[in-house]
């Protein structure tokens, strides 16, 4: 599994979302997500390499930063965390600021009521007493709880620079989401449900085809459409 798909799959798994589930929600087929969990196609053996308009979709289904997304597909550089490492003193401080007064247990359930990630409170035990350390994706889901930027857990905050890094965040998720979602995806979400359904599942995929070809050669859907009708009758009969 690659780095970017197991990515995938911390995330869709801190949402409790089956690969269905997840695959639904971002209208298309759940082989592909699942081959984009893998990181590898089994039919060509080569990394799936997701392009930019996919990374996009699973953003908006997972509320996931689209750029760190594109940091870990290896479009875009990390070139600010490249040469940083994550202390965990720095990081237990950081956490323990945003707990306060709360219990493991409502911190927990704080995070997954304002995210929709989960965070299991023996997770957030190890983490506080510095016996593991928080995957990228973990990273991600606590910032965009505090709603501050992934800087925030690089350097000691208090609640002063706290409100700051807020700022930070808002700035930087409004600047982020003023990229145009492109066309042809924002085509597929305007369609039907049953017609997103359909185009999403592999099993449509040679109906899909045929229509494809049929659109190529100039045949009028009304054309296809009588033809498909005097078959399913002859059928019947």
């Amino acid at each position: 599994m690659s780095n970017l798909g197991a990515l995938f799959r911390e995330i869709r798994l801190s949402k409790k979302w089956s690969i269905r589930q997840a695959a639904k929600k971002m209208g298309i087929s759940y082989s592909y997500l699942s081959i984009l969990e893998k990181g590898v196609d089994p039919r060509t053996g080569k990394d799936s390499n997701p392009k930019p308009e996919t990374l996009k979709i699973i953003s908006k289904a997972y509320g996931y930063p689209y750029e760190e997304l594109m940091k870990a597909a290896g479009y875009l550089s990390d070139e600010n965390n490249a040469y940083r490492k994550l202390s965990l003193d720095i990081f237990v401080n950081n956490l323990n600021l945003l707990i306060e007064n709360m219990t493991i247990e409502e911190f927990s359930q704080d995070i997954y009521k304002k995210t929709g990630y989960q965070i299991k409170p023996y997770q957030i035990k190890s983490y506080l007493k510095g016996d593991i350390e928080p995957f990228p994706g973990t990273l991600h889901i606590l910032s965009k709880y505090a709603e501050v930027t992934m800087d925030f857990w690089y350097t000691p905050n208090n609640k002063e620079t706290l409100k700051i890094e807020r700022k930070k965040y808002h700035q930087n998720k409004n600047k982020l989401y003023q990229e145009p979602f492109p066309k042809e995806y924002a085509f597929f979400y305007n369609l039907r449900n049953d017609i997103k359904t359909f185009l999403s599942s592999e099993e449509n995929i040679p109906y899909i085809k045929v229509a494809m070809e049929a659109q190529k050669k100039n045949i009028n859907p009304d054309t296809l459409k009588l033809l498909v009708d005097t078959i399913a009758k002859e059928k019947e009969a």
